[in-house]
């Protein structure tokens, strides 16, 4: 077998995970590329591109930025799925970013796209088969076609071939009984109001091009009267579930979208492994004609390939070895109330930790990591293009079921050591591994605010995908850690100052309670009390604008003379506190009062005009960290002190 540092990657751009047609794109790529022993990288949208939530989808698109080409061998770009409803504009930005940023091989799956070679699901000999049972099972002699938007590469291929069938059987071939539609619930609701005001004469049969407008259709006769199959025949087209599970169940035909995926990976495979034999294509499941109740068939469609898709399989529930149950499916994660147990955090460290308790719902998996921008917990920053230059892993997660690497924790949550440069955009990537794996990378942000992303790790033969379960419960996480950035900006809010961003009083004293449990017993601490000078006199004479300003200015120069760790509040309207904690001097609280002087001093030497100085009076007390709860008796001596400075410079101005 090939050693790691020669392994392929390949990536594939793909919308909508969850869905049918996306869930056989990935498996078709996915196996193949087990297959040939290449890595595969998803980068995947959550939602359609037609989202109707313009900003929500924008911080979904952003997942495709993050794309470094220059760390995959090949591209293949799920056109149809990235084309829903006609959306142009994704296509035109992936398109701009490859021809910017890419040199690699890329194909087009499903549908043309720019200059790029693109394969193709056989469409033609589904809808042919289709119509060839309609006629020679059920004997129609009228049909219709419901097929996609006008002069649509899909919609024309689909119409292509009905009429090619038609012709085939002896019927009339005219493209008068191919209608337009939008491959939508509402097509099917559209058409079906056609045939039931005598629009149009009622058919045998109405051959739809997909299951939705198939559905939309079969509903609204339904609801008119019209008897379904015994009035009229409908068929579909992808074999959805919502196929299977409607009020008559639909034929419909699966069509080979993970051979024509896997032919993808051919195509690539060709150009960067020419010397390597081809492999062979398996067969997808459940491929061909489905049989529902709509045509008058009896139902052959596999109730059970969806129960167990969709986890409502009691079955599928198992326990870890460490005695935990897993499940593995919706019902599981509905169970589990995880939305409401992440939503009651309001810390950002316990956040990561809980995130990282329910993560027994992705199983199974290899890995999972939640990476974020270093300042993803601060409320006031956004960030709606792109990513920063370095990002942070803040959380990685090792199933009960998997073993971790030698010196490897099971779980980690928010380490510097795990911070890196974007562009790397996971470092596990170059991890030695014995096998290919899948990394799924799915967007982490709240509306158009990009937070950061998620990626989860698996086996290339892993039942689980980016699959309903998993896209849920990072849309869970996305809420989670939004709420918490919530509650820290209405905390803020509740701690600061809004005219100086310094803390308040509040603010000043919650955190010199978390300083009394974090500072060394043999550590100092120092308080400065602040007072500025002549605040009313300002007011007064100037206005109060000239008074904020006053104050504003006392603020800068504070926390120029502030550490790092310092606590810096506005206590009153002219009244300031510094406090510093840590193996302080005398001379260094005296050294912050000269700072504090020359920067006032320099201030008012550069004024342009203004008829007053800004000073302000200082006075400071050190004491040892053991008096700390002594804080109100020191906090009143440096008070007095800062008054004996002001009455001493008071005397020198007037001398």
């Amino acid at each position: 077998m090939k050693k790691d540092v020669q392994r392929k990657r390949l990536a594939l751009l793909i919308a909508d995970p969850a869905s049918d047609y996306s869930q056989s794109v990935i498996k078709g790529v996915r196996d193949q590329c087990a297959r040939y022993n290449y890595d595969l990288l998803v980068f995947s949208t959550m939602v359609k591109v037609c989202h109707h939530d313009q900003l929500y989808l924008n911080g979904e698109l952003n997942i495709y930025k993050l794309v470094n080409y220059d760390l995959v061998d090949g591209v293949l770009v799920a056109s149809l799925s990235l084309y829903e409803d006609q959306v142009k504009s994704v296509l035109e930005m992936i398109e701009a970013d490859l021809r910017l940023h890419c040199t690699k091989p890329v194909v087009s799956l499903d549908l043309p796209f720019a200059e790029y070679p693109a394969v193709y699901t056989d469409d033609r000999k589904a809808i042919r088969e289709v119509v060839k049972h309609l006629v020679r099972t059920h004997h129609c002699r009228k049909l219709y076609l419901l097929t996609g938007h006008k002069d649509y590469v899909v919609s024309e291929a689909r119409a292509e071939a009905f009429c090619e069938q038609l012709q085939a059987e002896g019927l009339d071939a005219s493209r008068e009984a191919v209608f337009y539609g939008n491959f939508w619930y509402t097509g099917g609701e559209e058409f079906a109001n056609r045939l039931l005001f005598g629009e149009l004469d009622m058919p045998d049969a109405v051959v739809c091009a997909n299951d939705y407008m198939a559905i939309g259709l079969a509903e609204r006769l339904m609801s008119y009267g019209v008897k379904v199959p015994d009035d009229v025949l409908i068929t579909g087209y992808d074999a959805t579930k919502e196929a299977l599970f409607n009020t008559v169940s639909i034929t419909t035909y699966t069509p080979d979208v993970y051979g024509m995926a896997a032919h993808g990976v051919d195509m690539i495979h060709a150009q960067i492994e020419p010397e390597t034999p081809e492999a062979e294509i398996g067969e997808l499941p459940h491929c061909g004609l489905q049989i529902g109740a709509s045509c008058g068939c009896a139902q052959s469609l596999d109730a059970q390939h969806w129960i167990d898709r969709l986890g409502l399989n009691p079955r599928e529930r198992q326990r870890n070895p460490d005695g935990s149950l897993t499940v593995n499916d919706m019902q599981g994660l509905h169970e589990s109330y995880m939305f409401e147990t992440l939503s009651v955090i309001q810390e950002k460290q316990q956040i990561l930790q809980t995130i990282t308790d329910v993560s027994y719902l992705l199983q199974p998996y290899r890995r999972f990591y939640l990476v974020l921008r270093n300042d993803w917990s601060d409320p006031a920053s956004r960030l709606t293009s792109g990513y920063p230059e370095t990002m942070r892993c803040v959380m990685r997660t090792i199933p009960q079921t998997e073993t971790p690497a030698e010196g490897e924790d099971r779980y980690s949550t928010d380490s510097e050591q795990y911070c890196f440069l974007t562009k790397q955009m996971l470092p596990a990537l170059d991890e030695k591994r014995d096998e290919p794996v899948v990394f799924y990378f799915l967007p982490s942000h709240f509306s158009d605010d990009t937070i950061g992303y998620a990626v989860l790790q698996t086996a290339m033969d892993a039942r689980r995908t980016a699959d309903e379960v998993v896209t849920l419960w990072i849309r869970n996480v996305n809420n989670a850690l939004q709420m918490v950035r919530i509650v820290g900006r209405l905390l803020d809010y509740s701690i600061r100052d809004s005219m100086t961003g310094l803390l308040n009083r509040r603010g000043m004293e919650i955190m010199y309670k978390r300083c009394m449990g974090q500072i060394h017993p043999d550590d100092y601490l120092v308080v400065w009390v602040i007072d500025m000078d002549g605040l009313k006199l300002i007011n007064d004479h100037y206005g109060h604008e000239a008074g904020d300003i006053g104050i504003i200015t006392i603020a800068d120069a504070i926390r120029q003379i502030a550490g790092k760790e310092d606590i810096m509040a506005r206590i009153g309207g002219d009244e300031f506190t510094l406090i510093a904690a840590g193996d302080l001097t005398e001379e260094e609280g005296q050294e912050r009062i000269r700072a504090f002087e020359k920067i006032l001093a320099d201030k008012n030497a550069a004024r342009s005009g203004r008829p007053y100085d800004i000073t302000g009076s200082i006075g400071y007390v050190r004491f040892p960290a053991s008096e700390m709860d002594a804080f109100e008796e020191m906090m009143k001596e440096a008070d007095r002190r800062m008054y004996a400075y002001k009455t001493a410079h008071k005397k020198q101005r007037s001398s």
